[in-house]
């Protein structure tokens, strides 16, 4: 994701900044953390230990045949081996407590500040990716400071507490086996940045994953009607084999560092058995070899813990990519009870990032508290643009948005936003009761009575009573249990449940049938009175009754006036109109 200055990339692309940052995670929870350090260490010491406790076993136990050692052997084994099982719970398990308690925190961070970022935010980025960075991303770099640094804590302690133990025995025979460290370190150095590259390419492949599954799973009725079910299945096959190669060529990597730490360490072996043989006793050689040989395991967990490490960085930047994004402008602390909904545009000018032309161009005009303004036009000409600015869903790049002789920028954005109440085409229900997809977000609080006395304002009350719980019946995903009809008159029931002085109507009838649009317009009547009403209509029909309409196009207003006077007028308006009842 771009950053905005050179400083950012760096904070984030540097490794050693991002681990610390992850780690004052862990840290949070310093208790359990500390907890599973001591316990981890325990486990390791015990590994150099149990080498001690065999090389007597097999010298005194078995050699020399002690008889004072054929009851203190088994329960000092025994001793050892309890200890090691507790610490091996407390190590897994509060390291488990910090894990999970990491997770939860990341993403409580993470949904957070998307709910504080610009809408042209979600515009550049797809749901299926946002989502990917809440459940895989995180889990990902979570292992980084909990597991696999466990893990290599554990193994790494392992690794000196063995090697200690191998030095005290013979020190000669331990420099032989670390002469081939230096190797280890030269390949391990070449297939890092494999690792790490790989492993950005692996996250964006299921975020691919999510997305194209999310949108097949969204849009069942249009994949089934125009028989596309061939066509997503192969096209989910296609970014799941990529994910699949991605994933092998990562397993690849990571196993080949494993074979040759191994091989490696194979060469070491020989030579010490080359050596030992008639040098060490039996026990000696037992507990020599034997420290060899668990030292291996420990090497090899190291070097496949790069993978992880490189995963979890490429996982952290990604997230931090998100947290570090700049929230919506909110300097403005101007704050009104109730406005009065005067709104003016002065010289207001709108492009979009990547678009060769203005959405809007140079526009000035002033609605009066109560007037209903109508913006027609056709598509791509502005209206939707117009509309998004008074709420600050997006920010004009000249000129000024006044509501109420103060600019919309020096509001307190929420303030300013609790002015607005929107019912558009596209109507956002969630799968939850009738009660609350009506009395929704800041509206929470209110009564049932209130929320009765809005739906029956909204002709929804006939409709809810007959549902098998009435206020409390589940909608389904999107409201998929209601009819077009009903989830546009609940869209309503909750904005007159709002009761904010300027309301935005997006074509809230277009898509009705007749005995629905009635209902519906019905209830937008009963809304829209002493209310500064804005429409955005594509059906001139329903913009008869308007005070002033305002005709779009290219980003600019070319008629102004009632629908009377811009038929007498015979221009652009007026052909609009003629056609769409010719075609009606």
């Amino acid at each position: 994701m771009a950053r905005k200055n050179n400083s950012d990339t760096l904070i984030t692309t540097a490794p050693k900044v991002l681990y610390k940052r992850l780690f004052a995670y862990a840290w949070q929870y310093k208790l359990h953390f500390a907890l599973s350090i001591f316990a981890t260490a325990v486990l390791s010491f015990s590994n150099t230990a149990f080498l001690a406790l065999i090389k007597k076993v097999t010298d005194e136990g078995f050699v020399q045949q002690s008889a004072q050692q054929v009851y203190i052997l088994p329960l000092m084994l025994f001793g050892l081996m309890t200890l090691r099982a507790m610490a091996g719970f407390f190590s897994s398990y509060s390291l488990r407590i910090v894990a999970r308690r990491v997770v939860e925190t990341m993403r409580k961070q993470v949904f957070a500040k998307l709910m504080m970022l610009p809408v042209s935010f979600f515009d550049a980025n797809s749901n299926g990716y946002l989502v990917s960075k809440m459940t895989y991303d995180i889990e990902r770099l979570s292992n980084v400071v909990t597991r696999s640094a466990l893990n290599v804590l554990r193994d790494v302690l392992t690794v000196i507490g063995l090697v200690a133990y191998m030095l005290y025995l013979d020190w000669r025979l331990t420099l032989v086996f670390a002469a081939v460290t230096p190797l280890m370190g030269m390949y391990l150095g070449r297939t890092t940045p494999k690792l790490r590259a790989n492993a950005k390419k692996v996250q964006q492949a299921v975020g691919e994953i999510t997305k194209t599954a999310e949108e097949a799973i969204a849009a069942q009725r249009i994949v089934k009607i125009f028989g596309a079910q061939s066509f997503e299945n192969q096209r989910f096959g296609e970014v799941v084999s990529r994910n699949r190669q991605l994933e092998l060529r990562t397993a690849r990597i990571s196993g080949l560092n494993s074979f040759v730490i191994e091989v490696l360490s194979a060469i070491a072996l020989g030579l010490v058995v080359f050596y030992a043989l008639g040098q060490f006793t039996v026990g000696e050689f037992a507990a020599f070899v034997g420290a060899l040989m668990m030292l291996i395991a420990p090497v090899k967990h190291i070097t496949a813990a790069n993978e992880d490490l490189q995963t979890g960085l490429a996982a952290a930047q990604s997230v931090f990519d998100v947290l570090d994004m700049p929230n919506e402008d909110n300097r403005g602390g101007y704050r009104s009870d109730r406005v009065k909904g005067n709104l003016r545009f002065e010289d207001v000018t709108v492009r979009y990032p990547q678009a060769k032309k203005d959405a809007l161009s140079s526009l000035s005009f002033e609605i009066k508290a109560g007037e209903k303004v109508a913006l027609v036009g056709r598509s791509g000409s502005g209206k939707t643009t117009l509309v998004n600015l008074l709420p600050r869903f997006y920010e004009s790049q000249h000129g000024a948005v006044i509501l109420d002789g103060i600019d919309v920028k020096n509001y307190d954005l929420e303030n300013l936003r609790s002015q607005f109440a929107l019912v558009s085409q596209d109507i956002v229900l969630f799968n939850d009761t009738i009660f609350n997809n009506i009395a929704y977000g800041a509206l929470r609080e209110a009564s049932e009575q209130e929320v009765i006395e809005a739906a029956k304002a909204a002709n929804a009350w006939e409709f809810i009573q007959q549902m098998p719980m009435g206020l409390q019946s589940e909608i389904g995903d999107r409201g998929v249990r209601l009819s077009g009809g009903q989830r546009q008159r609940l869209a309503i029931a909750r904005a007159i449940l709002k009761n904010a002085p300027v309301l935005l109507l997006d074509e809230a009838t277009s898509a009705l049938d007749s005995e629905s649009e009635l209902h519906v317009q019905m209830a937008l009547d009963r809304l829209m009175s002493d209310r500064t009403t804005i429409v955005i209509a594509h059906r001139l029909s329903t913009v008869e009754n308007a005070d002033r309409i305002f005709v779009m196009d290219h980003g600019k207003i070319i008629e102004t006036g009632s629908h009377q006077a811009l038929l007498a007028e015979s221009g652009y308006y007026s052909r609009l109109y003629h056609k769409q009842f010719q075609d009606d």
